[in-house]
């Protein structure tokens, strides 16, 4: 049985196998079905999906923050009210939450046959996200995370910092609160 990914976009991804130029064999992800299937990951790695729905081999990642912290975040995100929707990510020492555009009210001009229910299924599959808020673990012995935000400014296009290292759920119940209004963009 092929090694197999279906994607938040519903594409079914393969695992491949192949020769490496140097000799060995290389693996890696596509949508085609034909060629040589892996029957297996190889040891030590994972297929990853990013929240654009990129696919992709990688190698197994440290977990460096736990679930119950990850968690923590999920809880408090707005409910996808208005033109928000929100996803949270783990990688490394960083928490990121992502915020894409509600492009329900665009599909009604480009597809007004289709359904409320039937647009926002696909606003939500098409989804397009960027980052905008993130908590970088600063210490691992007393969990404490320092909080930046993205500056959409030209002249920055970066993260700045928006606040002291504290715990997890201070800065969650401080900054959470601002994600999808104006206040967000006078965090610094």
């Amino acid at each position: 049985m092929p090694v197999t990914h279906t994607s938040r976009t519903k594409k079914i991804y393969y695992l491949h196998t192949g020769p490496k130029r140097g000799g060995g064999i290389q693996y890696f992800v596509s949508t085609k079905p034909i060629g040589s299937l892996a029957e297996r990951l190889p040891d030590g790695f994972e297929i990853h999906e990013t929240v654009n729905g990129q696919v992709h081999l990688r190698r197994v990642q440290p977990k460096l923050i736990p679930d119950e912290e990850l968690e923590c975040v999920k809880r408090r995100l707005p409910q996808p009210a208005g033109s928000h929707r929100y996803k949270v990510e783990a990688q490394g020492n960083t928490i990121t939450i992502h915020q894409s555009q509600d492009d329900t009210d665009l599909l009604q001009n480009v597809a007004p046959h289709l359904s409320l229910r039937e647009r926002e299924r696909i606003s939500v599959q098409f989804a397009h996200y960027q980052p905008v808020l993130r908590f970088i673990l600063s210490s691992a012995e007393n969990r404490r995370f320092a909080p930046e935000r993205y500056c959409f400014r030209g002249s920055v296009d970066d993260w700045i910092s928006i606040g002291p290292p504290e715990p997890l759920s201070k800065l969650v119940a401080r900054y959470l609160k601002h994600l999808g209004h104006d206040s967000f963009y006078d965090l610094f």
